[in-house]
């Protein structure tokens, strides 16, 4: 339905004393909700005879939606991540906004990014911001060990450079030399970068057969079991260690010197270590790759007026609203068109701007492996694994092995 007909559909309903409501849910962040609520009245003022309302997802998401669901409920418009809507894309929870969404705004994307959303059969959600991993140093430790972190992409350091690099940084620090920017056992799919920079894969190009036994993968498994096995990472650093972002807090205390994580870190590192943290591009190997953070906004088939809530989202992801949430938000774009200078961050425009370089580096087989329908399941075996490894008690081929008994299960299930 285009804005001129909802409106005059809005019109109509107003005058005969109804009000079509339209709910959005988005995380409890502050700064997020005012910004939805500004584009919202914005929306409610061309569209007469409609309201909307912002809400914030509580508790755990998949338990929170699945009842919500279940009770047709649910918001009219989600904020889910990509690891999150594969699942509901696939079971019917989520309906195809293809009819209100400008056909000029795929070119805005990247192949990675639209196919986040995109299935055969329609688009099921569109992508608003995304994030990604990079590697933070400390400057001063940086400068005793006599290292200038490379600046290009291009450049970035391979696994055996890194390593190298680790090694004199752990001595510096006495402690450990790097933590990774897990934050709580649902994200350790955060670690498959490692895989797809070494030529691995998590799932086959059909994105559903399970792909963890290539020697490729078995490599990867092997470079992480090496960080805890050489001292250079802390066991308290783990896909399920959760307790928040720990390498953050080893960051900004001195025990690492080095930490590969994603933007939500900038403000404390601003604040706590001044001028003495830089950044280099994400670690590569054979390949680049990093990780897929961000969000996009569905429409749930509790929708009484999916078409109206899929305006909506049409207005949310135009590339006007997205500058506008990315700069108060201080999120990345997840349109190509958009850089750091369009935006107009407040502040550390060149690291923003290296982040949006990196997510050219996230790979589509990647991403359409998280944004599966089975992920959510794949990824909780996964951590189990993973953590098994790094930790020594599996091998990285005992690892492998284990890891695909578990996933066919899940797969064939």
């Amino acid at each position: 339905m285009t804005g001129a007909l909802a409106a005059c559909a809005g019109q109509g309903t107003a005058a005969s004393g109804g009000t079509k409501h339209i709910r959005l849910s988005t995380w409890n962040i502050p700064t997020d909700i005012t910004s939805y609520q500004s584009i919202a009245d914005e929306f409610v003022a061309a569209h007469p005879g409609t309201s909307v309302a912002v809400e914030v997802t509580t508790g755990q998401f998949h338990q929170w939606f699945i009842t919500r669901l279940a009770a047709d409920l649910a918001p009219d418009v989600i904020r889910i991540t990509p690891q999150q809507i594969g699942r509901y894309a696939a079971n019917g929870s989520l309906v195809d906004i293809s009819g209100s969404i400008p056909a000029d705004y795929r070119k805005d994307y990247s192949d990675p990014f639209w196919a986040i959303g995109a299935r055969g059969d329609g688009i099921y959600g569109v992508f608003q911001h995304t994030d990604n991993f990079i590697t933070y140093y400390n400057r001063e430790v940086m400068a005793r060990i006599g290292v200038t972190p490379p600046e290009r992409l291009e450049d970035a350091w391979t696994w055996s450079e890194f390593l190298d690099v680790a090694k004199e940084v752990k001595r510096v620090t006495g402690k450990y030399a790097f933590g990774y920017g897990w934050s709580a056992p649902e994200t350790a799919y955060r670690w498959l970068p490692i895989v797809y920079q070494n030529g691995g894969s998590f799932l086959g190009e059909d994105g559903l057969t399970p792909s963890m036994d290539s020697d490729e993968a078995i490599e990867a498994l092997a470079f992480g079991r090496k960080w805890y096995a050489d001292g250079l990472a802390t066991t308290g650093n783990i896909a399920k260690s959760g307790g928040g972002d720990v390498s953050r807090n080893l960051f900004l205390t001195g025990q690492i010197g080095m930490m590969l994580n994603n933007p939500e870190s900038i403000m404390q590192l601003d604040t706590d270590m001044q001028d003495n943290w830089g950044t280099a591009p994400m670690i590569r190997n054979s390949g680049e790759a990093s990780d897929l953070g961000g969000n996009a906004l569905a429409v749930t088939k509790s929708s009484k007026h999916p078409e109206l809530a899929a305006e909506l989202v049409a207005m949310i992801t135009s590339r006007s609203k997205m500058r506008q949430f990315c700069h108060d938000g201080n999120w990345l774009p997840a349109r190509k068109s958009l850089d750091a200078a369009d935006i107009g961050y407040a502040a550390n425009t060149d690291t923003m701007q290296r982040f949006i370089d990196q997510g050219t580096t996230i790979p589509l087989a990647m991403v359409k492996a998280e944004s599966g329908q089975y992920f959510s399941s794949l990824n909780a075996v996964f951590a189990d694994y993973l953590d098994l490894c790094l930790l020594g008690q599996l091998s990285p081929k005992e690892a492998s092995a284990q890891m695909m008994e578990a996933m066919r299960s899940v797969t064939a299930n």
